[in-house]
């Protein structure tokens, strides 16, 4: 399994070279997003805003609708690299959850990538991979 890690951060270390470089969330999940009724009114949890790849925040929406899904708002490289950020989520959380010595959620996290992984479900939810 350390050698599916290791790969799958070396293929976002690469992905990141070509991508641009913009304001990003950092944490684009549904959860930081608010809303009033059916409108959308802000988003909260800015502690990981950064410059970086866009890739970065369409990476979370894969994983709560799909690739199929983002490809309304997404395509071409930019879903492609926003695949491939998904696939290491979980192991940023486990990255986060070691320095803050909370085990706890590492081994979670850890587990959450071994089964993406064993379920073919690392870039997708529905399987789907980059090509």
């Amino acid at each position: 399994m350390a050698g599916a890690a290791e790969r799958i951060v070396a293929d976002v270390l690469s992905a990141e070279e070509s991508g641009s470089k913009v304001l990003v969330h950092g944490d684009f999940g549904l959860q930081n997003f608010l809303w009033n009724g059916a409108d959308f009114s802000g988003l909260i949890d800015l502690d990981n805003a950064c410059i970086g790849d866009p890739a970065m925040d369409l990476a979370p929406l894969i994983g709560t609708f799909g690739t199929a899904a983002v490809a309304d708002i997404a395509q071409g490289e930019l879903l492609e690299r926003a695949g491939i950020h998904r696939a290491s989520l979980s192991l940023q959380v486990a990255a986060a959850a070691q320095l803050a010595n909370d085990c706890k959620l590492r081994d979670f996290a850890v587990q959450n990538f071994t089964n993406r992984f064993n379920n073919g479900t690392l870039y997708d939810p529905n399987g789907l991979r980059p090509s």
